[in-house]
């Protein structure tokens, strides 16, 4: 049972997978981070360093207990190794469908029949990600929100296959690890991407369109409807290529009515992300 979760694996040690990482260290849950290379691996836990070095700043945590979430967090780029003895692997790699399968492809012929899989898409197909396992009633979406250490919401996706005990065992250890979890039965985008792709879209068309300039399409959403940040500020946070690769997904499930702006397709093809490349919709100092 996910109350006797004593060991996972996190694969992918980016944003979002170091992140998640952190969350299940932090609940004392030991977890094996990894990635293909050593080098993205010492990038996810200097991440994980600044993220709890500003804690103790902030005394919210104190340097032991630094010491001992840390503790909690393996590092490896042995796939086999790392998945031995883990009752939950959760995928958080580049939005990629066919990345994401060719994962669980291999990741099924290496764990046990017991282990529970998850993956952190933020709009793919849980039940098309599943059908290349063994394991479809053990598999489900656990999207979580970035910076996943802060945010409090976790999407739990269900597959046409996905257990309703296994999405209960999920929900009660995002209670354990301090998260909310929302079920949601699949479709393209979930609750919230499938909610907040339109009304981005819809800011960078009217930018597009000479409506307004960002800065004042940001200051109105902000004050008009209380939003922490507008439209251009969060896109260029959660990343545009994540944005345009969302959009692209969902225009391909629901039509051309969601079609990406060009200027999101643009800005990505220059290679402007947003904060994470120091330009996108804005420039960011070095």
């Amino acid at each position: 049972m996910i109350a006797d979760i004593n060991r996972i694996a996190v694969i992918g040690s980016g944003t979002m997978g170091s992140g998640i990482a952190l969350v299940f260290a932090q609940a004392k849950i030991e977890v094996v981070l990894v990635d293909v290379e050593q080098k993205y691996l010492d990038k996810g836990i200097e991440q994980i360093k600044k993220f709890l070095k500003r804690s103790i700043e902030k005394e919210k945590i104190t340097p032991n207990e630094s010491n001992e979430i840390l503790k909690h967090i393996i590092l490896s780029t042995n796939l086999e190794e790392a998945t031995k003895d883990i009752q939950l692997v959760i995928e958080a790699i580049i939005e990629n469908e066919n990345a994401k399968k060719n994962l669980f492809e291999e990741l099924d012929s290496l764990c046990s029949d017991e282990v529970i899989f998850a993956s952190n898409t933020s709009a793919l197909s849980i039940s098309r990600l599943a059908a290349v396992t063994n394991r479809p009633s053990k598999f489900l979406g656990m999207h979580f929100f970035n910076p996943p250490q802060l945010m409090k919401l976790v999407e739990i996706i269900k597959g046409k296959k996905t257990s309703e005990l296994v999405v209960e065992e999920i929900v009660s250890l995002c209670t354990r690890l301090g998260k909310i979890a929302v079920p949601s039965n699949e479709a393209p985008g979930f609750i919230v991407n499938r909610l907040l792709w339109p009304f981005l879209n819809e800011a960078y068309k009217l930018f597009e369109t000479g409506v307004s300039e960002k800065e004042f399409i940001d200051s109105a959403i902000k004050l008009g409807l209380n939003h922490p940040m507008g439209p251009f500020e969060l896109s260029d946070y959660i990343g545009l290529d994540v944005m345009l690769d969302i959009g692209k997904y969902i225009e391909e499930q629901l039509g051309v009515s969601y079609k990406p702006a060009e200027i999101l397709s643009r800005l990505v093809s220059e290679g402007k992300l947003g904060k994470k490349t120091k330009e996108g919709f804005y420039i960011y100092d070095k």
